[in-house]
């Protein structure tokens, strides 16, 4: 850390503060209504195009794990394989989307992140921490991660790169634009052979986005292909399980008909989902033990909001239907229908938005339905046109997976009788926008009934998913956002802190939901040292529940020349050599390096 802190005061030295621009007004689509940022009421963070481009990230789980709040844990170089985390809870807690639409896996949340998509496709992310059952429905327990694409590009780009284990990739775009529509189509390869024995990989993904203007409305049409091929040395079963091997493709096929009218504003979606899963132990000897899973999902969703004097009012409907084959958890299906309204009230220097959802799922083990109620309401007060506090609260809920129900083999099984997980959470905030920062402040209280995570008894013992009774979780976040000038070349410095505490019984060993960050400390500097050379600095600090040996500092750099149509960087990660776990004591690697390069074509 001290090495950190001696490179941060040599860049920061030469600092002179000054006004810079008004923080831009974007509209959130995170929500059923359409509002503005400067009005919401939520914790609700940004990461728009700027960021994306500047960022040492190279892939979407890197991009996420600079966020103060979430907890991207990768098996391996990449992201090959990652599980999404909100705020302490598990993978299955967090809910990915695209454009809106859920790209969640009934089978597990190991797959969620597999249709991620390549972030030069990327055009905004928006993240809401904090109950999002009202919003989402079922699953969106401890926040939702929402990623928009690019609608339309007036460029193509063709991109290569090379690093360290032999690591290769490349990537081309072409947007076809017209008078009434605008369509982008993209492939990147990936491949290495890894960092340490059984971590090599190819990952191929394949995108299509159009959208074609109509009278009065717009329709979309997106499809993403991800395939991904990859040795998993101690990735799932144990550490030491080193001749494991996956191979998952997934696909999302989405239509989406906005229309809009003088009060009335409506979005329809049709999408189907398919994942396809293969698993072998031994990747030399795949009839030893081996599990192949398909599933597909079809839904539909329809959202209308209404403008009146009374506010915005929005109303929803979500349908899903999900099958899965399988050999080892057998052929499984699963319905969910949900409704949804909230409304947007404004009085004054006072802002409420009450809502409720209402979700009728079907109970796998006895073929009957269940339903239950998401009640919520976010409230917020401005002070100034500078300074708002703002307060929500909610009921979430989440079903077990497939894998939680009926998953066995040598080191894991199922629990069949495991209840739905529910939470009632709390949450009170700060928020100051300046013409240079910005500065937040949130706390949050959530407690938890039949949360279900893996745990054992004894090391010797197999994972088993059980329902672990009223565990609460506290924590605070702050964020802070600053926009300075070096040699007048505009700059950016975020800054964020995290702390949670989950009160538990401690007498038990568990996988995944009670090893969060109990500290965690982020640092991101983004400076240029002339028009042309950009810098990028980004210093990550954390302490979890366990594995105290692991509170390691992992510091990435970033540099790039930007000529013309073309730019070349160069990403040095991990530059101090930390010796450092995100899951399952899977050793991540140590310095390495990524050359590459853009052209504008």
């Amino acid at each position: 850390m001290r090495q950190f802190l001696k490179i941060l005061f040599f860049f920061i030295l030469p600092i002179t503060l000054k006004s810079q621009r008004v923080l831009d007004e974007v509209t959130i689509n995170s929500g059923r209504i359409l509002i503005p940022f400067s009005e919401e009421n939520r914790n609700l963070i940004i990461i728009d195009s700027t960021f994306l481009n500047n960022s040492s990230a190279k892939n979407l789980s890197e991009i996420l794990q600079q966020v103060i709040g979430i907890d991207v844990r990768r098996r391996g170089n990449d992201d090959i394989q990652s599980d999404l985390f909100i705020r302490g809870g598990s993978f299955d807690q967090t809910l990915l989307l695209i454009n809106g639409i859920k790209v969640e896996d009934s089978q597990t949340g190991h797959h969620q992140m597999n249709l991620s998509v390549p972030l030069d496709l990327i055009d905004k992310i928006e993240i809401l921490k904090g109950p999002g059952s009202r919003i989402f429905g079922m699953n969106a327990f401890n926040g939702a991660v929402n990623i928009i694409t690019k609608k339309n590009s007036e460029n193509g780009n063709i991109n290569l790169g090379y690093g360290s284990f032999k690591t290769f990739q490349s990537s081309a775009s072409i947007p076809i634009n017209t008078k009434k529509s605008s369509h982008i189509l993209s492939s990147t390869y990936r491949q290495s052979d890894g960092y340490r024995y059984n971590t090599d990989y190819n990952y191929f993904n394949i995108f299509y986005s159009g959208i074609i203007e109509m009278n009065n409305s717009d329709l979309q049409v997106l499809f993403t292909n991800s395939d991904r091929k990859f040795g998993a040395n101690g990735f799932y079963a144990s550490p030491e399980a080193k001749d494991q091997y996956e191979d998952t493709n997934g696909s999302l096929l989405n239509f989406k008909l906005t229309k809009k009218r003088e009060n009335i504003s409506m979005e329809s979606a049709l999408y189907w989902r398919r994942h396809e899963d293969t698993y072998i132990y031994i990747r030399n000897n795949p009839s030893f033990y081996k599990n192949d899973h398909i599933s597909h999902k079809l839904g539909f969703q329809n959202n209308i909001s209404i403008f009146s004097d009374a506010g915005i009012t929005g109303i929803g409907i979500d349908l899903s239907n999900t099958w899965l084959s399988s050999n080892n958890l057998g052929e499984r299906n699963r319905f969910i229908a949900t409704i949804f309204a909230e409304q947007l009230i404004n009085k004054n220097r006072f802002s409420f938005t009450p809502g409720i959802a209402f979700s009728i799922y079907e109970k796998p083990s006895n073929d009957l339905f269940k339903s239950k109620l998401f009640p919520g309401i976010d409230i917020g007060y401005k002070l100034s046109d500078k300074i708002s506090l703002n307060a929500n609260i909610g009921e979430t809920f989440r079903i077990p997976t497939f894998t939680d129900l009926y998953y066995s083999d040598p080191n894991n099984e199922g629990n069949e009788n495991l209840d739905p997980e529910k939470a009632f959470t709390s949450e009170v905030g700060f928020k100051l926008r300046e013409k240079n920062y910005d500065i937040s402040l949130s706390l949050f209280r959530r407690k938890s009934d039949n949360l279900i995570d893996y745990i054992k008894a004894y090391p010797n013992d197999k994972w088993s998913p059980q329902n672990i009774k009223n565990v609460i979780t506290t924590g605070v976040e702050f964020n802070s956002k600053l926009l300075l000038k070096i040699n007048n070349i505009s700059n950016t410095l975020n800054l964020g802190y995290a702390f949670i505490n989950d009160d538990y019984k401690n007498d038990i060993l568990s996988r995944y939901s009670l090893n969060s960050y109990k500290h965690r400390l982020i640092l991101n500097f983004d400076f240029k040292l002339s028009k042309s050379i950009s810098n990028y600095l980004s210093y990550r600090y954390g302490v979890r529940e366990s594995h105290d040996e692991n509170n390691k500092s992992v510091v990435d750099y970033k540099i790039s020349m930007q000529r013309d149509r073309w730019k070349v960087t160069i990403n040095l990660n991990n530059i101090f050599d930390s010796k450092y776990y995100e899951t399952n004591l899977i050793q991540m690697p140590g310095r390495n390096f990524a050359l590459g390069l853009n052209i504008k074509i």
